[in-house]
């Protein structure tokens, strides 16, 4: 006879279960350049200077890109043929010219105006509608990715987001333009990706406090490309930005879950409602009426009862 598992075995398989560590989580695999995603690359910004315009309250807009020439193509470097778009660098005579590009309130894309407004209006309705809807926002500007490869021999690049910044979309009228705004939330650390690389690589990457004033963009991204400096043809990409729908509230459940987080004075598997939950069931209690009893109308009077109806969220 096989022994029964215990309570703590059954709670940490269904926190197991909470994990998705698999290439459908976009906290894991953005599809760039996919043609119906719910995503909008950034191109040819300086995400210090993005985050901190946001953080400052300004709004910024977006700006459609053009297409590259097959010469341009042909000249871009080898390892950016795959994630360079249609937006070409300008030629920079002076460091002047570059600063007004990268702090001004605009926002460079690679998509046409007409796929830039529909993709737009796409990701504002969908965002909107979640939130009117579960109560959540899950609209980030991913800062910086890595791309990683799932083993030595595979051609297939993912890209992961590092830094994930809460923002909305906003408009005044339907003739506006969309805007993008920070939420007032913290800058915050892709905690999924922490978990995939240490269970399938043995990878820490280690938390970082990133509503500390001294946190710097810069400084992360050259830990993180130390972190994974071994693995072979992987690489961080300090100035990509993604905006995009990233939820990770599983996530933060599996972590609450970790048993090195439970109180010293007992695990929560030694909690009489985890334990009915998840093993012994709660006690059976007397019905508030009994089956035989009518009618019922004496017991319970009809202008006594609470009826569910429609309501706004």
């Amino acid at each position: 006879m096989t022994d029964q598992p215990t309570l703590r075995d059954v709670l940490l398989k269904e926190r197991s279960a909470l994990l998705d560590l698999s290439t459908r989580n976009r906290l894991l695999s953005i599809q760039l350049r996919t043609r119906n995603a719910r995503l909008i690359e950034i191109v040819d910004e300086k995400p210090a200077e993005v985050r901190r315009l946001l953080e400052s309250g300004k709004s910024l807009a977006f700006l459609p890109g053009r297409q590259l020439t097959e010469e341009e193509r042909a000249a871009l470097p080898p390892d950016d043929k795959e994630t360079a778009g249609d937006i070409p660098q300008p030629n920079e005579e002076n460091g002047e010219d570059a600063a007004k590009r990268h702090s001004d309130l605009f926002l460079q894309t690679r998509l046409t105006s007409e796929g830039l407004q529909k993709r737009l209006f796409d990701i504002w309705y969908d965002a909107r509608t979640l939130e009117e809807e579960q109560g959540v926002n899950i609209l980030f500007l991913a800062i910086g990715l890595l791309r990683w490869y799932e083993a030595d021999d595979s051609d297939v690049a993912r890209h992961a987001p590092l830094l994930l910044l809460p923002v909305s979309l906003e408009r005044s009228s339907a003739s506006d333009k969309f805007k993008l705004k920070a939420r007032g939330e913290p800058l915050a650390t892709n905690i999924t990706l922490q978990a995939k690389l240490k269970a399938e690589f043995n990878i820490l990457l280690e938390d970082v406090d990133t509503e500390s004033d001294d946190f710097d963009l810069a400084a992360y991204f050259a830990k993180v490309s130390e972190t994974v400096a071994k693995q072979k043809r992987w690489k961080v990409q300090p100035d990509a930005m993604v905006l995009g729908f990233f939820s990770f509230a599983k996530f933060l459940m599996y972590r609450d879950l970790d048993p090195q987080l439970w109180p010293e004075s007992g695990g929560i598997d030694a909690h009489p409602l985890v334990s009915a939950l998840l093993r012994d069931g709660f006690p059976q209690s007397d019905p508030l009426i009994a089956d035989d009893v009518s009618p019922i109308d004496p017991v319970i009077p009809p202008a006594a009862l609470n009826h569910v109806v429609d309501a706004d969220s």
